[in-house]
């Protein structure tokens, strides 16, 4: 953390003023200020300041004006006959502007940028020219945002901007930059908060689209209350370029170039029923956030991300499948295999209520998705279909309770870590579902999806076929001589 400024600070709408220092790190998005307090007598009370600050005007020894918005206080210096020392982390900091009340930190424009998914955005303001314009190198394309989806709060777009340097061309290095943008504009005033929980939402749809975890970085908001001082009279709202605290690590490097994305925005805008998810979205949050947490915890075991996975499937089998009792899950097994041909429904019923007495059992839920509804047969490895439920169960119950009579059914190594891209490519369907998707593309994404890991094993176990020939071979001739 570096020392940005020193000011003084007032706490919310309060008259007094404090004396203190800013401190800020942009890359890391650390931002905290320590509000200083002279006293030579006793040390003051822990509860002399607030622990929570909703917002702290400042003005800098220059007199420029600073907010600071959503303060959580995090250390408490007492220096003995010198000074208190109060530090606050602060969530979102605004350069030229100050505020009354709590209330009037509301905005109806925000745009965040997301470094790392232009290849996701599928756009792109610069273009290759045509074969006969040889005397062109590359040609600007100026993009329109792009509506990702509407409803009476909001409106939520995708952007992408650009910057050059083509004022100044007499330069060994010229660089062209774009900038992806997520846009929420909104008809009526809102705070920080607001727009936060939206795009935040967004964001986690792109990580799965990707598969990898991506950070805020440039946020800029408007609001009909901040205006620029011209001398025209005219009102033209100024954007605030807002410095944050959320993480900003770039994925600029994140190599995807070869990645088959789960959807890309093309196909979500115009192949996908996103009103649909955005209904469910506090539904399917939990099994997000264990899908996500796999992203952005690489260096989990193997067995950590298999149990992430499970319990996502799990969550999402109780949350939109069936969620009731195991009497209302051997109806829904009846209804399930009702068109089947007779001869097959016991062999069904018995697939899909293994595990299950007392209660609805993992090997049920796993079953019951894997059968899809008889609608996509998944990929289950070497596993025999039939017994790729039980397999998975046993493994779940070997890693949560470590018993070790369950330890030879349990899946290890490179089989583990092959059984969670089997569930992920499960989840990963059910997904592309809950997104209305339409069937032939969910079928067709998802073989796609799991085809590295299919043509991997088959190579493996081809090698491997190749190698014992080999043995028997050797051996075959030893015998002879």
């Amino acid at each position: 953390m570096n020392l940005f400024t020193t000011g003084f600070w007032t706490l919310e709408n309060s008259d007094i003023q404090y004396h203190g220092d800013l401190y800020l790190n942009k890359d890391e998005g650390g931002i905290i200020v320590y509000i200083r307090i002279p006293n030579k007598g006793a040390p003051m009370s822990y509860f002399e300041l607030p622990l929570e600050i909703p917002f702290i005007n400042g003005t800098t020894i220059n007199g420029a004006k600073i907010a600071l918005v959503d303060c959580s206080r995090v250390s408490t210096v007492s220096r003995y006959g010198l000074e208190e020392v109060y530090g606050y982390q602060v969530k979102y900091m605004l350069e030229g502007i100050t505020f009354e009340q709590e209330e009037d930190i509301v905005f109806s424009k925000m745009k965040i940028s997301l470094p790392g998914i232009i290849r996701w955005g599928n756009v792109s303001n610069f273009v290759m020219p045509d074969a006969t314009q040889n005397d062109v190198l590359i040609k600007l394309n100026s993009l329109s945002p792009i509506e990702i989806y509407e409803c009476e709060k909001y409106t939520l777009s995708y952007f992408v901007s650009y910057n050059y340097t083509f004022f100044n061309l007499m330069k060994e290095e010229i660089n062209i930059e774009q900038i992806p943008y997520l846009i929420v504009e909104s008809k009526s005033l809102h705070s920080f908060g607001w727009f936060i929980d939206i795009v935040i939402k967004m964001k986690r749809l792109i990580e799965i689209a990707m598969g990898i975890p991506l950070q805020f970085n440039k946020m800029i908001a408007e609001s009909p209350n901040i205006k620029w001082d011209f001398d025209d009279r005219n009102n033209h709202e100024r954007p605030i370029e807002i410095i944050h605290a959320l993480a900003q690590s770039s994925n600029k490097n994140s190599k995807t170039d070869s990645v088959k994305f789960l959807f890309n925005l093309n196909e979500l805008t115009n192949n996908a029923n996103f009103a649909q998810w955005q209904i469910n979205s506090s539904i399917l949050e939990p099994i997000i956030e264990l899908y996500i947490d796999d992203l952005y915890n690489l260096e989990l075991s193997a067995s950590r991300h298999f149990l992430n996975m499970i319990q996502a499937l799990e969550t999402y089998h109780s949350r939109f499948v069936c969620n009731g009792t195991l009497a209302d899950y051997k109806k829904r097994v009846e209804k399930v295999i009702a068109k089947r041909p007779d001869n097959c429904k016991q062999d069904d019923r018995k697939f899909l209520l293994g595990g299950s007495h007392k209660g609805i059992s993992l090997r049920s839920r796993i079953a019951d998705l894997l059968l899809a509804d008889f609608r996509f047969r998944f990929y289950t490895l070497d596993l025999k279909y039939k017994d790729y439920p039980k397999v998975i169960a046993d493994t779940r119950n070997y890693y949560t309770h470590y018993n070790q009579k369950q330890e030879e059914k349990a899946l290890k190594g490179d089989e583990l870590v092959d059984a969670y891209y089997t569930l992920r490519n499960i989840l990963e369907y059910y997904i592309l579902k809950e997104l209305g998707f339409e069937e032939s593309f969910i079928h067709e994404r998802t073989r796609e999806r799991i085809r590295p890991l299919r043509t991997s094993i088959e190579i493996k176990e081809h090698t491997r076929r190749k190698m014992n020939m080999k043995k028997e071979e050797s051996h075959s001739s030893l015998t002879k001589l």
